[in-house]
């Protein structure tokens, strides 16, 4: 990615859905002292490369790479990289990765630890990068928590040595939440109303519902709207009203979800069917 020419940091939280700050940064004279922070820190680095000080050693971390530390553990940092360092910075509560650590393994003691700080992992970092873009920008409840369990879900499986257990099959919860999802299509359902109302943990519905319905809760409930889009469409609505009625932040998300699904805008669909 190109690099911009000044320093940055912008921070927000993500509290409406989880106890999580993130920040968007870029530094080329920025010197951190030693610090630490008393949540978990994951970052994922856009572009150069930043070293730094922690638990005796020294490291850099380059493009692809995830920076990974636990609550309390001291560090520094610094630039690496003639033309400085961006990344992309994760700082999860302590209660809400042991919950999901859980979650995940089974086990209600289990304390999640990460054990390497560098760890390349250009995928993972992809997606944490993608996940930042849908927290700061979405008002979509359910489409910000199915992100934010899937891409987490994934860095305490993958770099905190947490083993998932098998899933005992909940086929009736799955539909319970379907059916809510179908009567409530354009309200903004939360992925914790969906799962307490069913008796499963966010988590444990979005693997259940991916795995029985081969969609996510959000994917699907998006394919929902858009059926109804095009029968509302057939019917000479118009694409600002149906976006309204069906729950789309704008007509603009209904034309994105639409073409997404169908290749084609929602009124060059309602011409081809109207005539």
């Amino acid at each position: 990615m190109p690099l911009p020419e000044h320093e940055f940091s912008r921070f927000f939280r993500a509290d409406d859905i989880a106890p999580l700050e993130c920040l968007d940064a870029f530094y080329r004279q920025q010197v951190f002292a030693p610090h630490f922070h008393e949540e978990y820190v994951v970052n994922a680095l856009l572009a150069g490369a930043q070293a730094y000080r922690h638990r005796g050693g020294n490291h850099i971390a380059g493009v692809g790479a995830l920076v990974l530390m636990n609550p309390g553990e001291v560090h520094t940092g610094e630039c690496a990289h003639q033309q400085g360092w961006a990344y992309r910075g994760f700082y999860p509560s302590a209660q809400l990765i042991g919950r999901l650590a859980a979650e995940i393994s089974g086990q209600s003691g289990v304390t999640p630890y990460f054990r390497e700080t560098v760890v390349v992992d250009p995928p993972l970092a992809a997606r944490l990068n993608q996940l930042h873009q849908v927290l700061r920008d979405s008002r979509d409840t359910l489409q910000r928590e199915t992100a934010l369990y899937a891409v987490f879900s994934q860095v305490v499986l993958r770099h905190m040595q947490i083993a998932e257990r098998p899933l005992r099959p909940w086929p009736q919860a799955v539909e319970r939440a379907r059916q809510l999802l179908a009567d409530c299509v354009a309200d903004n359902l939360s992925l914790a109303t969906l799962a307490q109302a069913v008796g499963l943990s966010p988590w444990q519905l979005n693997r259940q519902f991916s795995r029985h319905l081969g969609l996510p809760p959000v994917a699907w409930r998006n394919q929902l709207r858009v059926v109804r889009a095009r029968r509302m469409l057939a019917d000479g609505r118009s694409p600002a009203s149906t976006a309204l009625e069906l729950g789309f932040a704008d007509q603009p998300h209904l034309t994105r979800v639409f073409r997404h699904a169908l290749g084609i805008t929602p009124a060059a669909y309602q011409r081809s069917v109207r005539g």
